[in-house]
């Protein structure tokens, strides 16, 4: 890459912060959210992030241009780890999923965003998932994985959802 090159994509991104977050655990195997939050106040709109990997494969590290991009531009993504196909049958995906979009609204002032800015999004099989969830945001089968205790109660509804 050429030099103006660099520092163009360097000016692009240099306004947010990238951090991996535990959003949930199964015994031994914890789950995390790369989290890119823009810099500023907020509140920003947010997207759940759901990786494509034809069910089984790929994780938070994927579409990492795409997660830059969205959090220079002001947008909350959060990039999700969730069980898959290989290991675990559905629903868990959906059920993790599900799971990350109510964690999200919990932890929406520390994201700098809002409960009712939060979407879902994914590509291919992502995508899939992000409709998914967002179709049956009630579904008890989903929400099977409960908020720890003495939390705010909050549903999976979903602001948008963008697949492609």
């Amino acid at each position: 890459m050429t030099t103006a090159i660099l520092e163009a994509r360097n000016a692009e991104t240099a306004g947010f912060d990238v951090a991996d977050v535990e959003y949930l655990r199964h015994g031994d195997k914890p789950l995390l959210a790369r989290v890119f939050k823009p810099r500023g106040a907020g509140p920003f709109p947010a997207l759940v992030e759901c990786h494509g990997g034809a069910w089984c494969m790929s994780d938070r590290t994927t579409e990492k241009l795409r997660h830059e991009y969205m959090a220079s531009r002001g947008i909350v993504s959060i990039a999700l780890d969730f069980r898959s196909g290989n290991e675990d049958p559905y629903p868990a995906s959906v059920q993790d999923i599900n799971y990350a979009v109510r964690w999200a609204k919990l932890n929406a002032r520390e994201l700098k965003t809002r409960p009712d800015l939060v979407g879902l999004s994914g590509q291919s099989s992502g995508g899939h998932l992000a409709m998914l969830v967002a179709m049956r945001p009630h579904d008890p089968r989903y929400a099977a994985i409960a908020l720890p205790a003495g939390s705010p109660v909050h549903d999976s509804t979903a602001r948008c959802v963008i697949m492609s």
